[in-house]
């Protein structure tokens, strides 16, 4: 599991890249928030935000399309799969029970569903990660902003 390139498709690669810094040292003329460094910080991000919000979408095939190289993936495989195992964990839209989620978790993770029931949980992640960075933001004083009370509200949630 998470040994081999990550593939984003369609307007979530569009909106993974403009959130992404990388696409702006690669293409100047692109328009981007830059908001993380890499690509695989979007990708990680989106699918803690996409599990804690519940935010599930679709995959579209479209034709654009991001690649998150094997090198970047194997350096964050230990993050990926911590992750991903939460997801799986915490998921409750299959119906399994308690004892069904740890096998599907430790025992049978590397399956196609499981892959796409997280996948689907990074694609809610990143837009609404989007919405959040195109909505009222176009300078990197917006963008900073925005990053401000994005953290401040999660961490507002977290005390009791």
């Amino acid at each position: 599991m998470f040994t081999s390139d990550i593939y984003v498709r369609g307007k979530y690669a569009s909106w993974l890249k403009f959130l992404s810094e990388k696409t702006e040292k690669n293409d100047k003329s692109e328009k981007v928030a830059g908001v993380f460094k890499r690509d695989i910080d979007v990708y990680l991000t989106a699918a803690i935000v996409g599990l804690n919000f519940g935010l599930r979408r679709e995959a579209d095939n479209s034709p654009d399309k991001a690649k998150i190289h094997v090198d970047t993936v194997l350096k964050e495989q230990d993050n990926l799969t911590f992750v991903f195992r939460i997801a799986m964990l915490v998921d409750n839209s299959t119906g399994l029970n308690a004892d069904e989620k740890i096998n599907r978790t430790f025992k049978s993770p590397d399956t196609p569903e499981n892959m796409e029931l997280f996948n689907s949980y990074v694609r809610g992640g990143i837009e609404w990660l989007y919405e959040q960075f195109t909505e009222g933001t176009t300078t990197k004083d917006d963008y900073l902003a925005k990053i401000y009370e994005i953290v401040d509200s999660f961490n507002s949630e977290l005390i009791v």
